[in-house]
């Protein structure tokens, strides 16, 4: 279960194993209600709606910062996200998934999970990370390949 205060729209969580996006978030006022999370559905016609407690995150793995753009400098032994407007890098990660900064400093340690990730990213740039629900794959609980799509 992921807590309702780390959930933003567009972040991409799994439910029932299955990536989706967050649309809509309820966070309950009271002891008795629970609060309850949107989702897209596979096909876009209709909004699913699941309480907070079926929410999973997906872990960080390399698979899932390959489907985020990330490509690894094995030179460097670290991810980054180079910007599609240019050369510049938009973000580094090392292979303890730390967030680094140009003299290789974590700046923020452990990303645990692809929404964390989102969040940080979006704080950072203002912008939604590169992800695509449709072409990422989901084996038992964790994303295992992805199929990139331009």
């Amino acid at each position: 279960m992921i807590p309702c205060y780390e959930l933003r729209t567009g972040n991409i969580v799994l439910v029932n194993n299955r990536l989706r996006r967050i649309n809509m978030i309820s966070n309950s006022e009271t002891l008795t209600d629970q609060s309850v999370v949107g989702v897209e559905s596979a096909g876009y016609q209709e909004n699913e709606a699941y309480p907070v407690q079926d929410i999973q995150p997906v872990p960080m793995s390399e698979a899932v910062l390959e489907q985020c753009r990330f490509t690894y400098q094995s030179y460097f032994k670290f991810w980054q996200l180079i910007s599609t407007e240019g050369v510049r890098t938009e973000m580094d990660i090392d292979p303890d998934y730390n967030l680094i900064d140009y003299m290789r400093r974590p700046v923020v340690k452990k990303i645990a999970s692809l929404h964390q990730l989102q969040n940080i990213y979006y704080t950072l740039h203002g912008k939604e990370l590169d992800f695509d629900v449709d072409t990422a794959v989901v084996v038992d609980g964790k994303l295992r390949s992805a199929v990139h799509t331009n």
